[in-house]
Formats: C-alpha cells, sequence, structure tokens
C-alpha cells in the first residue's frame, strides 16, 4: 500500500491513468494537462496529468505546457481524495485555488469523471501519509 503523495503513490496514479481511453472531446486538438501541486509540512509535492486523444499520463513534477494549476495543502488534497469534501467545496471555501485555462474543463467532464473511476482502486489502496513532504500539515 503506497501512502498519499509518496512517489509511489504518483506511480500507482500513473499506472491507473494508463487504462483510461481516449478523451474523444480532445480527438484532434491540443492535449490538456492539469498541475497538481500539494504542500505539506515538509514541502510541495507536484504531479501532472496530461489528457489527450490517446487517454491520460501521471508524472511527477511540471509538465510543460499546463493549462491548469491546482494548488492546495496535504489536509485538504487527502479529504478530496478520501471524499471527506469535494474539490468545488474546496474552492468555494478557498482551500483549493485554480489558475489557467478554466474554460477547457467542460471538453473534459466525461474524462474527469471515467479518471474518478480508474482511479478508485488506488484510493482504496492508499495509506495515511506518514512521512515526508505530502505529510499533512497539522491543523
Amino acid at each position: 500500500m503506497a501512502d498519499f503523495l509518496s512517489d509511489a503513490w504518483i506511480e500507482d496514479l500513473a499506472r491507473a491513468a494508463r487504462a483510461l481511453p481516449g478523451v474523444a472531446s480532445l480527438q484532434g486538438g491540443p492535449p490538456l494537462v492539469v498541475e497538481q501541486r500539494i504542500r505539506g509540512r515538509d514541502g510541495e509535492v507536484v504531479y501532472s496529468i496530461r489528457f489527450d486523444g490517446d487517454g491520460a499520463r501521471v508524472v511527477k513534477g511540471a509538465m510543460d505546457s499546463v493549462d491548469l494549476v491546482l494548488r492546495t495543502d496535504a489536509g485538504t488534497a487527502l479529504a478530496i481524495q478520501r471524499g471527506r469534501t469535494s474539490a468545488q467545496e474546496a474552492t468555494a471555501s478557498g482551500r483549493l485555488k485554480v489558475r489557467g485555462r478554466i474554460e477547457r474543463l467542460p471538453a473534459l467532464a466525461e474524462a474527469l469523471s471515467r479518471l474518478d473511476d480508474v482511479f478508485r482502486d488506488v484510493r482504496t489502496a492508499t495509506g495515511e501519509p506518514t512521512a515526508g513532504p505530502g505529510h499533512p500539515a497539522e491543523t
């Protein structure tokens, strides 16, 4: 079981993302890249998800040509991952910041829903963070 936000957890996401079929709404168009920046007590964890007509790919770190950047703290990210809050609730309360080309999100609605299904096994097998950059800050 990989700890939340660990390198092994990001690798698990990458493996799961490969199961996502191509994003029809992006066929023939430019890919959409979403960067996640999650700050913890000991630093920041960054990973990116690239969506295109061939599917989705997750990599540790930032990619070039990022369309959206999502920033939050590790506690909020864990609450979203565990289903204790939604990204919409976190955004409305100011705990999740979104910047970039937000107008591109509607093209991903179906893909994001499928990605949630693909990541279900990763969520189920994820352990609580114990140390390192992804360890949630005390609140």
